[in-house]
């Protein structure tokens, strides 16, 4: 109690601050999808323009009575068959391409005849070369001038990538170091003949040198205006499989998804194995 005369100090309670807990949030940065890839909610990446399951939008999967999504429409033309497929930049969509050669850097060095690379070159025209490449679409016996080095002829022949359509080459890796496998997947049509479907795959191997696969789903003309084989140089060692004969390669259909014709080629040795599916 306050004495006469004094004025009361109002008392205020002293409060011990509550102990706050601190939630530490662990925030975890994607890394960027490819170009022309989107990200899903599970944080994977799709390309809207190919992918069966997000077909136009993420989660938009195509009915069974389709074989593939192209140009972000479900469709009958043939599917893109390698998984996490990267288009050439350029080639394709909105655009058609014709005779272009393109060199791309690749995340481990291929080889053929003991020439190595990590920056080949393909062709619209069927072709990876490991040095320069030209744009030749007219093709012939091998060994060939129009290729100066090393260069694995999957299908020579004058291909086209139409606009509006899910055609393009396409490449990317599969498997894990040092056994990776390095795939080009071209899916095309011929020149003036749109409805004329050419895809097939040409492997390249990390731990096997000197060896390219080609890997055969759908080739509308049967081989009958086509070079298929490898050749060194212009002028050395060569091996061919076939020079416009038909029926080298079986026709196939929009929806093979499995190589019905594996060529194997060791240009360490000179020789090639033919396997049918």
């Amino acid at each position: 109690m306050p004495r006469v005369g004094e004025t009361a100090t109002p008392y205020i309670p002293r409060y011990k601050p509550a102990f706050h807990q601190v939630t530490q949030i662990e925030y975890i940065s994607l890394l960027p999808c490819s170009t022309g890839y989107t990200r899903t909610p599970s944080g994977s990446c799709v390309n809207l323009l190919i992918d069966f399951n997000n077909c136009g939008s993420v989660g938009y999967v195509c009915a069974s009575s389709f074989t593939s999504c192209s140009n972000g429409v479900c469709s009958n033309a043939p599917a893109v068959l390698l998984p996490g497929a990267v288009a050439v930049s350029n080639w394709g969509g909105s655009l058609s391409v014709d005779d272009v050669v393109y060199t791309l850097s690749v995340p481990f060095n291929i080889s053929m005849y003991g020439f190595s690379t990590t920056t080949p070159t393909v062709t619209t025209n069927g072709v990876v070369c490991l040095s320069s490449c030209s744009n030749a679409y007219t093709n012939g016996n091998l060994p060939t001038s129009s290729f100066s080095g090393p260069t694995a002829l999957g299908y020579w022949d004058d291909l086209m990538i139409y606009a509006s359509t899910s055609q393009s080459v396409y490449y990317g890796t599969t498997g894990t170091a040092p056994n990776r496998s390095l795939v080009f997947e071209f899916y095309e049509s011929h020149y003036g003949q749109s409805t004329q479907y050419y895809h097939f795959q040409i492997v390249f191997y990390e731990n096997i040198p000197d060896v390219v696969d080609f890997l055969y789903f759908q080739i509308s003309d049967g081989g009958s205006s086509a070079t298929i084989g490898v050749q060194s140089s212009g002028s050395g060692s060569s091996i061919t499989y076939a020079v416009n004969q038909a029926n080298s390669v079986p026709v196939g259909t929009s929806a093979t998804n499995s190589p019905t014709l594996i060529l194997s080629f060791d240009t360490n040795i000179g020789t090639m194995t033919q396997t049918t599916g």
